[in-house]
């Protein structure tokens, strides 16, 4: 029996959101799809020979929307062919022979690095400041520690992922360049608190995490990963100190249940059944952005939604990277964020496209902006390959995304988020670094940025240990970054404020928050209710 387009997404759809009560007519990101889920569907959509991307699903969100789009728009067409996974310019072609011949012997390739990486690089040197893009995580791990199987673990983990095998030449080349190298030892080391009372192990880790800050990271030297343990009587506590250039969250998140699942495997004396994540990932994002730099229509398209004034800081004033040192946080109940998924699926939106429209609103009623209010918003950057969402690397981008309007209903203000993301789809491997060039200053000061690490349910399924104990540190160089966390590993679903308090006030970020909370709660309510609060008066916005 041949199966119709509709059904063979439909059936996609409902094994990668898990759920059997899906619709052909129900919105995929309303269900709760979200951008990574979203690769996984597309590629495998492109496996079973059907001509789709992520602009298409975005653009057509229900499985029959979807079908009839890739019936109409591949009539008379050939089927595409299977995605390999491994897509993607040789190496060779992205940089020029002069560099090519410098590559030192070890390094099985060398690519440019992205703009994202090099930014980083700078700010970091530039700023003096080692905590800044220094990412430290923590955890207690339940099962017998064996140094042995551990360092095993390691290297195997090491061994899978490039990211863990790279290191920066900022001045040999004709432009900055990651080098992967064939092989490169992992860094751990082991102490005991087995006599040092019940808590003594977690903090001893804290402890190595700090001590961390003031150990700057060798650019030369691969990996740019240490790892530290300490062993107790029935566990121990696992410290990983990383820099952002090799690892953004979903990554760094993709390291640990690697690590863990491997270890787990090795105490049970069997093969992990990890599979192979797809090679290239980072060379195909260095391909994306070259072809990004070198479009003019991607070029038009920012410096159009980011040319309106800034928020909240003269940029005269602001420096390179903002010290964001003080915090705000408020936690969001189960039953609020159960209240936002419903109502974002009343909206026809995703879960962040309308906590994203409530953080906009909230930005306009603070601030007294109606409109023209431009904010960050972090994107995935990850290839269209299959399994790309398996790859340790740095693969994500910062870009403005601008509402025209604040005085809409909460779901009006949620579609405008969703129509944002769609426009600028092709165009998120544009370097941030680069419209602020354009520009000849920052195009916000104020981000925004979702997270919902559900691959860390990966880790539900072992046996011989158990992870729990979470802890993470690290500094935004944003002046203003909000977080909007689902089932967070430290402290569940909350909201928190990273912010410089020598350029915003904490008394103005309190007020944000306290704004940003009610709104939530009043979206949840009712998503199809004009956006705003009764209490929202010009004293609040002062």
């Amino acid at each position: 029996m041949t199966v119709s387009v509709t059904d063979l997404l439909l059936d996609l759809v409902r094994t990668h959101l898990g759920d059997e009560e899906i619709g052909p007519d129900d919105d995929f990101y309303a269900m709760g799809g979200d951008s990574l889920t979203a690769l996984r569907v597309v590629t495998e959509a492109q496996s079973r020979g059907l001509s789709v991307s992520l602009r298409d699903l975005l653009y057509y969100p229900t499985a029959r929307e979807l079908a009839a789009h890739i019936e109409q728009s591949t009539a008379g067409q050939t089927p595409v062919a299977a995605a390999s996974g491994a897509a993607g310019p040789a190496p060779e072609g992205l940089l020029d022979p002069a560099d090519r011949a410098l590559v030192p012997d070890g390094v099985t390739e060398a690519i440019p690095a992205s703009a994202l990486q090099v930014g980083m690089i700078y700010l970091c040197e530039a700023s003096g400041d080692p905590e800044l893009y220094h990412s430290r995580t923590g955890w207690r791990t339940r099962a017998a520690f064996d140094e042995a199987l551990f360092r095993e673990a390691l290297t195997e983990v090491t061994r899978r992922h490039p990211a863990l095998r790279t290191s920066f030449d900022l001045g040999t080349f004709s432009v900055p360049a990651q080098l992967v190298w064939a092989q490169a030892e992992p860094r751990l080391t082991v102490e005991s608190a087995d006599a040092d009372g019940p808590h003594a192990a977690a903090e001893m880790a804290r402890r190595w995490s700090a001590e961390q800050v003031n150990r700057p990271f060798d650019w030369s030297g691969a990996p740019l990963l240490r790892c530290h343990v300490v062993t107790e009587r029935d566990s121990f506590q696992v410290a990983l100190s990383c820099h952002h250039t090799i690892a953004d969250g979903w990554g760094l998140g993709r390291l640990i249940v690697d690590l863990l699942t491997v270890y787990d495997a090795l105490l049970r004396g069997v093969a992990p059944g990890l599979p192979q994540p797809p090679a290239g990932a980072h060379r195909d994002f260095a391909a994306a952005e070259a072809a990004a730099l070198a479009s003019l229509e991607a070029a038009e398209f920012w410096r159009t939604e980011a040319d309106v004034p800034v928020l909240l800081i003269d940029p005269a004033v602001r420096p390179a990277a903002a010290n964001a040192i003080d915090q705000h946080a408020f936690g969001l109940e189960p039953e609020l964020v159960e209240a936002l998924r419903s109502a974002a699926r009343r909206s026809g939106a995703s879960l962040k496209a309308f906590v994203l429209g409530v953080h906009a609103w909230t930005l306009g009623a603070w601030l007294g902006r109606d409109e023209d209010v431009v904010t960050g918003v972090v994107v995935s950057t990850r290839p269209e390959t299959a399994d790309s969402d398996l790859v340790v690397g740095l693969h994500l981008n910062t870009l403005p995304m601008r509402f025209a309007r604040t005085a809409a209903t909460w779901a009006d203000l949620a579609g405008d988020a969703m129509t944002a993301e769609r426009r600028s789809m092709p165009h998120r491997a544009f370097p941030l670094a680069e419209i602020e060039n354009r520009l000849g200053r920052p195009a916000f000061d104020v981000t925004f940025n979702y997270t919902d690490f559900h691959l860390y349910d990966g880790l539900t399924g072992l046996t011989a240990l158990r992870a729990d104990g979470w802890w993470m540190a690290g500094k935004p160089s944003f002046p203003f970054r909000v977080d909007f966390e689902v089932d967070g590993l430290e402290d569940g679903s909350r909201v928190v404020v990273d912010f410089d308090p020598e350029l915003v006030d904490p008394g103005r970020v309190g007020r944000y928050a306290e704004l940003y909370r009610q709104a939530l709660a009043a979206a949840a309510e009712d998503p199809l209710a004009p956006a705003g609060l009764p209490s929202v008066t010009r004293a609040v916005r002062a």
